[in-house]
């Protein structure tokens, strides 16, 4: 059996979230995860790390990320680490998503992402510690 968690690190760019995200998903299906789980995992992933890329990040020229997994009986568990800057307010953003009854012209850029992982995720938690970020949260295997 494969080994059941991993830990990578790398730099903030879209091309190292582009390869994290491949090995991640390799290391679960190696690790028996299929289908709708393998989505999952990948759609937070890309959102969460898109967004310490694009946000914490954004003017770091070295700035990291540090992720571990673990898989567990009932899904994967994610740890992620980056030393941008914090989330507004020290909280985690809203799970509302924005109102998409008006034509598609008019719809908003954002405020999907947060939203789509709060669905998808359990047991977010997030946390700034000496200069850090730090969120964890667990995909379930479905």
């Amino acid at each position: 059996m494969a080994q059941t968690s991993l830990s990578l690190h790398f730099p903030s760019t879209s091309s190292e979230v582009r390869r994290a995200l491949g090995k991640i998903c390799d290391h679960a299906e190696a690790n028996g995860s299929k289908g709708e789980t393998l989505g999952r995992l990948e759609i937070v992933l890309a959102e969460v790390l898109n967004n310490v890329v694009e946000h914490a990040l954004r003017n770091e020229e070295n700035g990291d990320i540090r992720l571990t997994t673990k898989r567990l009986a009932g899904g994967w568990r994610f740890d992620i680490y980056d030393n941008g800057v914090p989330m507004p307010g020290n909280i985690i953003p809203t799970t509302t998503l924005p109102t998409t009854n008006r034509p598609r012209r008019d719809l908003p850029e954002g405020g999907f992402g947060w939203a789509i992982v709060h669905m998808l995720a359990h047991d977010l938690s997030y946390r700034r510690k000496d200069g850090g970020n730090h969120l964890a949260f667990v995909i379930p295997e479905t």
